[in-house]
């Protein structure tokens, strides 16, 4: 049985279309595949940036004062300290609000990007974050949409802000 020019044409032609096929396949497989690296690479530095802005508050046993008596009394710091409160709060607060802005755009899991956003709520819903907000300018560096998604957000990490009520 001889094949016609049309008939290789044919099979060529359904060759290449399933070539195609899997092709886009392998494509979408790879690009998946890639979209995980990346949320998963994004979700590592974040946790990396929220580990090196603890590291100041972990230095030293004044450190550690000035955090866990500024989130749960920050009246009860001099007012050195309440300078110092106020720069771990802004360094805290701005890297989480990375996490916030990686979730606006799916970069991160959601239950990842819950955890964060449950920390920032947990921060800002301490006495020490209130004080922050309300008496060291922290308002001036939170937008009304980052305001609405903690508020739309019942997660909390209260482990962040037990501070000296620990004993």
């Amino acid at each position: 049985m001889e094949l016609s020019i049309g008939d290789l044409a044919s099979i060529a032609e359904i060759v290449g279309g399933a070539a195609v096929i899997v092709s886009l396949v392998y494509l979408a497989r790879q690009v998946r595949e890639n979209s995980l690296q990346v949320k998963l690479g994004s979700a590592i530095s974040l946790n990396h940036l929220i580990n090196e802005a603890f590291d100041p508050i972990y230095n030293s046993d004044r450190t550690i004062h000035i955090w866990t008596t500024g989130i749960t009394d920050p009246g009860g710091l001099s007012e050195e300290d309440q300078a110092i409160f106020s720069l771990f709060m802004a360094r805290l607060v701005h890297v989480l609000l990375t996490a916030v802005l990686h979730n606006d755009h799916n970069i991160l899991e959601s239950d990842v990007a819950r955890r964060y956003v449950g920390s920032l709520n947990s921060i800002l819903k301490s006495p020490g974050g209130q004080f922050w907000l309300n008496h060291l300018g922290g308002k001036d560096q939170l937008t009304a949409e980052v305001m609405q998604i903690l508020s739309a957000s019942s997660d909390f990490q209260d482990f962040l802000t037990l501070g000296s009520r620990v004993k």
